[in-house]
């Protein structure tokens, strides 16, 4: 199979912001008075752009205090936390060097994501943020949004990301998927929904081509 496509999710794929984020909505919880999550629900949450997550954490709650908080911590207190991860701009660029189109499929506000783009440096043609889709992951909408900004199509399409909800969208939209274990799943969660290749490192990608 020939690729003309790279689709990636942002955080946990390209950068490492797991500490960032659970730091950012603890913090977010404290300040706004609500109950602190724990670990294990923000992580079942992390998927999700930031309002939606938080409408799952606190159904009773308006979020929208909350998410502007959250994301000025984000943005400000907690943004050193935000790391590449190792090789993604590399991977990235040797991609592009070899005729692929890059498009980042993230559940991140636009301006945190251009802001994210900008400050690593990452080589793109296409980028959906949240709100830039009716629907939202696991549903294949933006996948398929952005293989048709790029003119290409899903049997030439891989979608890379690090969590199962990943895999399912990727699924979905019916193109190749792979599974990364630089956010928070280790492989065996990954390997539940099936995708098909699992990655240690970003730059495996690679070796697909």
């Amino acid at each position: 199979m020939k690729f003309k496509t790279g689709l990636f999710d942002m955080d946990g794929t390209l950068i490492d912001s797991s500490a960032a984020i659970l730091s950012s909505v603890k913090e977010a919880a404290r300040i706004t008075g609500l109950r602190i999550p724990t670990d294990k629900e923000i992580k079942e949450t992390i998927h999700l752009p930031s309002l939606l997550s938080f409408r799952v954490l606190y159904s009773d709650k308006d979020p929208d205090e909350f998410n502007s908080v959250f994301l000025e911590l984000m943005r400000g207190k907690f943004k050193p936390m935000i790391k590449e991860v190792p090789n993604a701009r590399m991977t990235l660029e040797l991609l592009r060097e070899k005729g692929i189109n890059i498009g980042i499929v993230t559940t991140k506000d636009r301006v945190s994501a251009e802001e994210t783009i900008r400050n690593f440096r990452f080589p793109y043609n296409v980028l959906l943020a949240a709100g830039d889709t009716a629907r939202t992951r696991p549903d294949p909408e933006p996948l398929l949004k952005a293989i048709e900004l790029l003119d290409s199509s899903i049997f030439h399409s891989f979608y890379c990301g690090d969590t199962p909800q990943d895999i399912v969208q990727g699924r979905r939209a019916g193109v190749t998927t792979i599974g990364l274990t630089t956010g928070l799943y280790s492989k065996e969660e990954l390997k539940k929904e099936k995708p098909d290749f699992v990655f240690d490192k970003i730059e495996m990608v690679l070796e697909m081509l």
